[in-house]
């Protein structure tokens, strides 16, 4: 009796020192993740310093500066931003354009790899830096040093910098920067943020004083609003050495303005603003219910954001569900918490309506909000919703050892501006498991009132301004959402689903061959029905499989008369779904599942690709069995789709994007209808749906015309005998294979092309040039160093000396489907004004190269950087399974890329120039350029 009583005393110590510790978890503070090192200088500047060998060799660095466009002064507007340009244009150990020069010849690709960008709050720069090299890492930190003390500013500079940033500010034009304009001061009402645009204002960055800019910068640069952020192939101790080293002597400036944290002031009052635009692409509604940011520091702040994300995800998938029903009253619509600015948080719904929908759709969004607060969900959502959030945090832990540098760093940069959480994968894990669980229904449907209150709320509606006259006056729609409180609604109900996709399981076929590939390791099996699998085993990933089942074929073997049908084919079962389940089921269903499936129909090929991981596995291979064998049916869903689609089209048929792109797709098919991507109204009302069901089940009707690769961490041992069973089952015929007909889709060539659309000064050019040529992969890569020798040339030459681009690009390639041509393009946005003369001078580059070779300093930048991507792709699944899947589909050997080294860095400049003059040729030449609606050549 006494052991007894003993042990029930123990017990309920336990049991009290369990809840009770569970509580203090909830008050203590979040830690950063113990694999990251942090310090702070005596001058203020703070440090972050993680040790990550993926990828080796190689070290991210960021500088983070609590300062942006909210800092400047009235007569500063967009000078926190040009201080940014001008960090790459001069410093005390890198003069101007040496830097973006030296980088690049150490494999640091401008833009894509050494960026910054500006915001409201904050202004980060990135640098990703070899480490091979100790002069490289010591480079790396003094452009780090340089960029936070030692900026030159000098006045030429400064004068030549305008114009690229006015050429930025134009890119930007258009219908979306004046929507935003126009909503942005009343969703920041009465706040500084309302009035501080990075981008600024045009006047100021085309007159503003040399020394207002010098005077942001020696205010606001300073140690003390600054980190550095290390992630990386380098030991911490060094790192830590080297940011003492060389940012120790950083000083902060005497009598430097006070660092203000502003507010976005609460209003009682709410408010509806319609905004209406000629070229506004249909009617968006955005509802924002304002919130005071939360604070992330605690564990009961790391479960409110839980509980939020939770409840975003719930209502998005209610939303979803009436999405798809006739008559629905809007065509898409979601909901999630976030932030908007540092200090204002919100929860919305957002979605587009059709025309004439506008009130439907925002009550739609009011009742589905009320049916919450009055009757909040079911069990059975929050169960999905947690199995959701779970498998996304185990698949973070069983990954934390195999993620990239690129990926990690972000983290500390967002901790250091925001205090946002940054306690890793592991602890992350750890919390979810413990907390998620233990989550009710009753907590989280408790927030809804929290989340969706009564005042405070913002309604932004923009739309065509053909629709003005039938939108529904403000007055109207702000009665309607004051009075959102007053619906009734009743509770939520949903099918029960099964948990199982197959009801039964087929009869496995057999394997009856199996053969090895050593030199790239890859294994190759042949089925009973005559489908090949491919299986390439890796460890780069812990938890991931992708795979592609790729037949040849596609529309391409269907007359034009059928062409809307079989092009949309893929596309409806997409919509309509597979087997028993409609997509919006199956989503259920795979809720918590690392499952993504999906088959498409493309003009020469089918296919059907996704990714898993080891213990999904044959979940998957279920879903590619159903797709292949059973397409669903669903003309209600299709019919919902189609309205949608018509809906859409006519909206975007307002858009000088739209129209641009829509034309620059008929010139470039050149005239052929089985070209184009875009169609008519009349055209979608064409498309036969059973007919459309028909030519898919014709496309995976043969198994034996597929090859099927499996790239990631691989079993063969245990997945043999899922893959016999349910790709073997399949229906196949080894001597029924297709091959794909030529329809002739050729680019135009020696032709000149004007669009003009649009009420925005802006243009935009693209030169293609493309052609017959025999496939050969070494010429390949020579067309390919081609683009990124000219785009280093055009840059130097467009941007940086006469200042008419913001940005501009070349890129070229061979491809064999469905013959053998090359293409090769250019294309660049800017004024209407600088378009001939920067032709020109996109010609005297090409000339030049043909006339001289590249320069050997930029034939190494980019043989620098195409090595250092090559050591890094040749470690990622993505890469191998692209290149795999290439080879196979190619037929071409499987080892093929073990030969891209060679490829890569052989090239030579003779051959370079050889493909300049080979592949530019005006006769290849078709030249379209865009230019505003009103222009006059």
């Amino acid at each position: 009796m006494k052991i007894l009583k003993r042990f029930l005393v123990l017990s309920l110590l336990f049991l009290i020192h369990s809840v009770g510790y569970s509580q203090d978890k909830l008050e203590e503070l979040v830690p950063l993740d113990d694999k990251v090192h942090t310090g702070q200088l005596e001058n203020g500047l703070k440090y972050y310093i993680q040790y990550n060998p993926k990828p080796e060799n190689k070290l991210e660095l960021r500088l983070a500066l609590k300062a942006g466009a909210m800092q400047e002064n009235e007569n500063q507007l967009g000078l926190a931003h040009f201080v940014e340009h001008m960090a790459f244009n001069g410093s005390e150990h890198f003069e101007k354009n040496e830097l973006i020069s030296y980088l690049q010849s150490i494999g640091v690709a401008f833009g894509s790899d050494l960026n910054a960008y500006t915001s409201f709050d904050e202004t980060v720069y990135m640098l990703p830096i070899p480490t091979d090299e100790e002069e490289k890492l010591n480079n790396g930190f003094q452009v780090m040093r340089d960029w936070a003390g030692g900026l030159l500013l000098n006045a030429e500079d400064i004068d030549a910098e305008r114009g690229i940033v006015v050429e930025e500010w134009r890119t930007g034009q258009g219908v979306s920067q004046r929507l935003r304009d126009a909503y942005l001061p009343v969703l920041l009402h009465e706040s500084r943020y309302a009035e501080r645009m990075p981008i600024g204002k045009m006047d100021i960055i085309r007159n503003a004083a040399d020394s207002l800019v010098r005077q942001f910068y020696q205010d606001w640069y300073r140690p003390d609003l600054m980190a550095v952020v290390a992630v990386g192939d380098v030991a911490p101790d060094k790192v830590e050495k080297m940011i003492k080293e060389y940012f120790s002597d950083l000083e902060n400036p005497t009598n430097a303005p006070e660092r203000e944290y502003y507010n976005v002031p609460a209003h009682k009052e709410n408010f509806v603003k319609i905004i209406t635009d000629e070229e506004a692409p249909g009617i968006q509604v955005q509802l924002y219910y304002k919130q005071e940011a939360r604070p992330s520091n605690s564990y009961e702040d790391y479960k409110g954001r839980i509980l939020r994300t939770m409840f975003g995800g719930m209502i998005t998938q209610r939303l979803d569900e009436i999405r798809q029903k006739p008559d629905a009253p809007f065509i898409f619509a979601g909901a999630r918490y976030g932030n908007l600015v540092k200090p204002l948080d919100f929860f919305t719904i957002s979605g587009v309506v059709g025309p004439g929908k506008l009130t439907d759709g925002l009550v739609s969004f009011l009742t589905e909000n009320q049916r919450v607060v009055q009757h909040g969900f079911t069990q059975g959502e929050l169960e999905r919703v947690k199995r959701s959030l779970l498998n996304s945090a185990e698949k973070s832990y069983k990954e934390m050892d195999k993620v990239e540098s690129r990926t990690l760093v972000g983290r500390y940069v967002s901790h250091f501006l925001n205090s946002s959480f940054a306690d890793g994968p592991e602890n992350r894990h750890r919390f979810y498991q413990e907390i998620i669980p233990k989550i009710t229904l009753e907590e989280v449907n408790g927030i809804a009132k929290e989340l969706i209150k009564e005042e405070n709320i913002v309604l932004i509606v923009t739309a065509p301004e053909k629709d003005k006259e039938i939108l529904p006056k403000e007055e109207a729609l702000l009665a309607v959402l004051e009075n959102a409180s007053a619906i009734q609604t009743t509770p939520y109900k949903e099918d029960l689903l099964r948990e199982e996709l197959m009801l039964a399981k087929p009869t496995p076929g057999k394997v009856v061959d199996v053969t090895r590939n050593e030199a790239v390791n890859v294994t190759t099996v042949t089925l009973s029905n005559g489908m090949k699998v491919y299986f390439k085993p890796t460890d780069y990933k812990n938890d991931e499989i992708i795979f592609t089942a790729s037949s040849e074929g596609g529309t391409s073997l269907y007359s034009m008369e059928d062409h809307y049908s079989a092009n949309y084919a893929g596309t409806a079962i997409n919509i309509m779904g597979i087997g028993d389940f409609s997509p919006s089921q199956l989503k259920k269903v795979l809720a918590g599942k690392n499952v993504q499936v999906t088959p498409n129909i493309s003009t020469y090929s089918e296919s059907i690709s996704g990714a898993t991981t080891p213990g999904d596995f044959e979940m998957a291979l279920q879903l590619i069995h159903l797709y292949f064998t059973s397409p669903r049916m669903d003309k209600s869903l299709w019919e919902v789709f189609l309205a949608n689609q018509k809906n859409q089209l006519e909206s975007a048929s307002v858009n000088p994007d739209f129209q641009f792109n829509k034309r620059v797709n008929e010139i470039i098919s050149n005239g052929n209808p089985r070209g184009r991507g875009i169609y008519t109204a009349d055209q979608l009302d064409s498309i036969d749906l059973n007919h459309s069901l028909k030519i898919y089940e014709e496309r995976f009707a043969n198994a034996a015309d597929f090859n099927l690769l499996f790239t990631g961490n691989i079993d063969l041992e245990s997945m043999l005998p899922l893959v016999a069973q349910y790709l073997g089952s399949l229906p196949g015929d080894p001597s029924e294979k297709e091959d794909f007909i030529d329809l002739g889709l050729t680019p135009p060539q020696d032709r000149k092309e004007t669009i003009k659309v649009g009420v925005d000064d802006k243009s935009q050019v693209i030169l293609y040039f493309s052609g017959e040529t025999a496939y050969n992969l070494k010429k390949s890569q020579q067309l390919s160093y081609l683009g990124e020798i000219l785009t280093i040339k055009l840059i130097e030459t467009l941007r940086e000396e006469i200042g008419g681009v913001y940005g501009v690009g070349a890129r070229g390639s061979l491809s064999r489907v469905p013959e053998e041509r090359f293409n090769f393009s250019i294309s660049f946005p800017c004024g209407p004004e600088s378009v001939d003369k920067l032709k020109a001078a996109v010609w005297e580059q090409i000339q030049k190269i043909q006339e001289e070779g590249p320069d050997e300093a930029d034939l190494e930048k980019v043989r620098e950087t195409k090595r250092l991507a090559l050591e890094e792709n040749m470690k990622r699944n993505g890469f191998w399974h692209g290149q795999l899947n290439a080879a196979i589909n190619g037929d071409l050997p499987l080892d093929t890329v073990l030969g891209a080294e060679d490829r890569v860095l052989g090239v030579r400049a003779d051959q370079v120039k050889e493909a300049a003059n080979t592949y530019l040729q005006k006769p290849y030449l078709l030249e379209i350029t865009r230019y505003p609606a009103n222009f006059e050549e």
